[in-house]
């Protein structure tokens, strides 16, 4: 029976050493029965603000029932969690799957970017659109939909980047925020050569975007320092992936953050500053938000487990593997962890761009030229929970906020995704804390040949990833569906968001002072108010007897005679027995 083999099975491993199975367009037959009823008993129910001993009961995809002593429909598959901790399925807010750029595209396309997301406890991805050059927004976000709709394994939505700002881009940013395209994200870069804007450009599209109920994802960086540290780099024969880090400052990191979040603050925008590697950003992102600023700010799982050091490593391809903007810097993973733990770091996302040795060798003779790009979206949340909840610094409902929880609020998709409640979609992982692998490059599902996270040796990590009420592995096997996943809709003015802004708003509405007749007895007096125009002077004789200059002021300038120097004539100095012979005046 079912119950028994559950009994009798193993001890469960990371999903890395399930079997896999050919990927299935179509739910398969033995999905359609038992699987469309799940219960799910004796776990602990991890929520971003609490914990809870219930238990679930799943039916066509939906939470449908939480408690305790269920009564639940005869042929109700049983899944015993005790000992685990069932947790909302994570979403990614930053993946590039297809992605084109650097004359090539990412290696990993939405199926296989999919499916390892999913490998990895991960049910949802958010995607950015990148339109090409005299490309509409609404053209290039076609073009991601036909990319995406027929491969994904798991659930996806779209933020789409600017590269300009024009009537024409506020027309297409409108329509795109309605119901039929369903997006509420956009995304600005301040550094970067086809996509950088300046500050005029940035001020009109956090307007913009506010004014659609939208959020805007800012990639901080001054653009016009790297600009200048790429030459210098260069000129100085630096042309090695090392390049790239020193051309990437952390000073220009921390500038662009708070430039930006002064640009949005003013005009009212909800921003989310993507990938922060430093904790002078994250400091800033603090002090803002404690004054009233509408900022979250994300951090990648390399930020938290790699070093910058690797940029100096003597293999160029090891080296190259870790290259990203911004750049990882040296010492600052505890720093951010702790800005994650502490709030100040709302979102921890994977900035998945995968490109293999043949892709990042472009850049093999100047490091301006490496495709920007590292993996994570498998490894994600197997990392922060290894740096996080396994060595005691982070909470689980912490882990389940940064991953799952406040992605879904950023997104508006709270709580339909994001948490394990009734009537949300049943996308469930079940936590095993004491499962172990070592991650390898072999072993993850991504086509790149490379693993930024080489040899990190993991202890916690899923067992069951339910996505949609189905079970994407059971009893040993890995069952990715490819086109099972569906295009996510995400509904303008965020709550989690546009509530801050409504509340700060209140708080300081600009009104002018009330002054009574005699608060104003200065500005109504018959004072005579001096004439506009300045008083013309009489315009001096032209003498040429008079100097110009002030020979007294001169420190060397000798005694020659009694006549005052301030005098107005001095007609002229007799100087006796020049060389030549006769004298002669000066005038």
């Amino acid at each position: 029976s079912i119950v028994s083999i559950i009994k009798d099975r193993p001890r469960p491993v990371l999903l890395s050493s399930c079997k896999m199975v050919t990927p299935v367009k179509k739910v398969p037959i033995h999905l359609q029965s038992a699987q469309n009823r799940l219960i799910i008993k004796n776990g602990t129910v991890v929520h971003g603000d609490r914990e809870e001993q219930v238990d679930i009961y799943v039916e066509d995809g939906v939470i449908r029932l939480m408690g305790n002593h269920l009564i639940i429909p005869g042929g109700t598959r049983p899944i015993d969690a005790c000992g685990k901790f069932v947790l909302p399925g994570g979403i990614d807010l930053n993946v590039h799957l297809q992605r084109p750029g650097y004359g090539t595209q990412t290696v990993d396309d939405f199926y296989q970017g999919t499916k390892a997301a999913l490998m990895g406890g991960t049910t949802m991805v958010v995607d950015m659109v990148v339109p090409q050059k005299e490309e509409s927004l609404i053209e290039a976000f076609d073009k991601w939909r036909r990319w995406a709709d027929d491969k994904v394994c798991c659930d996806y939505a779209l933020k789409v980047a600017l590269p300009r700002m024009d009537e024409d881009t506020k027309q297409e940013m409108e329509e795109l925020s309605s119901a039929e395209y369903g997006v509420n994200a956009f995304t600005c870069f301040m550094a970067g050569r086809d996509l950088m804007m300046n500050d005029s450009e940035l001020i009109e599209t956090f307007d913009t975007v506010s004014k659609i109920g939208g959020v805007t994802f800012v990639h901080a960086e001054n653009g016009d320092i790297v600009q200048e540290g790429e030459r210098k780099m260069m000129a100085a024969g630096i042309t090695g992936p090392e390049g790239h880090a020193m051309a990437h400052p952390e000073e220009a990191e921390a500038e662009a953050v708070m430039r930006a979040c002064v640009l949005a603050n003013q005009v009212g925008c909800p921003l989310v500053l993507s990938s922060l590697t430093s904790s002078t950003a994250s400091d800033i992102v603090k002090k803002r938000s404690s004054k009233g600023c509408v900022v979250s700010a994300e951090v990648t799982a390399a930020s938290l487990a790699c070093d910058g050091s690797n940029y100096w490593n003597k293999c160029w391809r090891h080296a190259a593997g870790f290259v990203t903007s911004p750049p990882l810097r040296e010492g600052e993973s505890d720093s951010l962890l702790a800005a994650a733990v502490d709030g100040a770091v709302d979102v921890v996302s994977s900035h998945h761009a995968a490109y293999n040795t043949q892709q990042k060798a472009l850049g093999k003779d100047s490091f301006i030229n490496i495709p920007n790009g590292i993996t994570g979206v498998e490894e994600r949340l197997l990392v922060l929970w290894q740096k996080g909840v396994q060595t005691g610094k982070m909470s689980r409902s912490r882990f389940v906020e940064v991953t799952s929880s406040t992605p879904a609020k950023l997104m508006n998709i709270y709580p339909q995704k994001g948490r394990i409640a009734v009537g949300s979609d049943a996308d469930i992982v079940i936590w095993d804390p004491t499962a172990t692998k070592t991650i390898t490059k072999e072993e993850h599902l991504s086509k790149c040949d490379f693993n930024i996270f080489e040899g990190l040796e993991i202890t916690g990590g899923p067992e069951y990833v339910i996505f949609k009420g189905r079970m994407v592995t059971d009893q040993g096997l890995f069952r990715p569906m490819t086109g099972y996943g569906q295009y996510q809709a995400l509904p303008p003015f965020a709550p989690y968001m546009y509530d801050k802004l409504k509340e700060r708003k209140e708080a300081t509405i600009i009104q002018p002072v009330t002054r009574s007749d005699q608060d104003m007895a200065a500005a109504n007096g018959d004072h005579n108010i001096p004439p506009p125009n300045p008083v013309k002077e009489e315009p001096k004789p032209n003498n040429q007897e008079i100097s110009s200059v002030d020979l007294n002021s001169h420190p060397q300038t000798p005694d020659l005679g009694e006549t005052p120097r301030n005098s107005p004539r001095r007609s002229s100095v007799r100087i006796k027995a020049p060389p030549g012979g006769k004298s002669a005046g000066f005038w």
